[in-house]
């Protein structure tokens, strides 16, 4: 089995009146370094891929144009991973007036700044089938929103026509937000569908870790999962490495 190493980026920064209303999600020295302005603890892209190149593995990034301001440091920013083999595609903020302009906008608009799209991820994981027609229609190569459990299948497979989908396995929003695990059981939660996916000869298997989450209180699992996946001797991908083997076997 391979594993997918997927990270959203919902958010870069945030002021220190936020993260001090949330402290008990950080640790007392990171609450310290915030406070000095030393360390920004929602922009973590940089840390991630330091810790997945410590592996030697590369993930995707799903980026939004329209929750935050791309500004010339973040693209610098991703463009900089980019170069280092890190994939980085549209995050897709799905609005139900004029979705499809509005997606076409985001489209555009990411193809402007940090280059072509051929994947997405839909914020929130929204999915329905008119999104799938607007996919369909810009030529979208693959889409990473929906979870195993909603298509009963943990591999990559076609949606509607053209669209392949990349199922995802487990969400650390779902691991802490929706089943409320701490962070021991969280890593046997995980661990467990890790293995089961295996039992059943999944041929892939796909985590999402949001990058804001990496110093958080629950994502700092992610440093566990990624010594797991090691240690277990599974080889890690990126979303377009998926693309390729797919397409390859047809």
């Amino acid at each position: 089995m391979k594993v997918v190493l997927t990270h959203d980026v919902d958010s870069i920064s945030k002021p220190f009146k936020h993260i001090w209303e949330r402290r008990k999600r950080f640790s007392t020295k990171d609450l310290i370094l915030a406070f000095l302005g030393v360390k920004n603890l929602y922009n973590n892209v940089e840390d991630i891929v330091a810790l997945e190149d410590h592996y030697g593995y590369r993930s995707t990034f799903f980026v939004p144009v329209f929750l935050f301001e791309l500004n010339d440091e973040v693209i610098d920013m991703f463009k900089g991973i980019m170069r280092q083999g890190w994939e980085v595609q549209l995050h897709f903020v799905y609005e139900p007036i004029q979705f499809s302009g509005l997606f076409r906008m985001q489209k555009e608009f990411f193809e402007k700044v940090l280059g072509k799209v051929i994947g997405v991820r839909v914020h929130m994981l929204m999915f329905n089938n008119e999104i799938l027609k607007v996919l369909e229609r810009e030529r979208i190569v693959y889409d990473s929103s929906l979870r195993i459990e909603s298509v009963n299948n943990p591999n990559p497979h076609t949606v509607g026509e053209s669209v392949l989908e990349i199922p995802i396995g487990v969400m650390d929003a779902d691991v802490f937000g929706r089943l409320k695990l701490s962070e021991s059981d969280a890593l046997k939660y995980v661990y467990w569908k890790m293995d089961r996916a295996e039992k059943a000869k999944a041929k892939y298997f796909t985590i999402l870790f949001h990058q804001e989450s990496f110093r958080m209180k629950g994502g700092r699992i992610y440093k566990d999962v990624l010594k797991a996946i090691s240690n277990r001797g599974y080889e890690a991908l990126k979303c377009s490495d998926v693309v390729k083997e797919v397409l390859m076997k047809r």
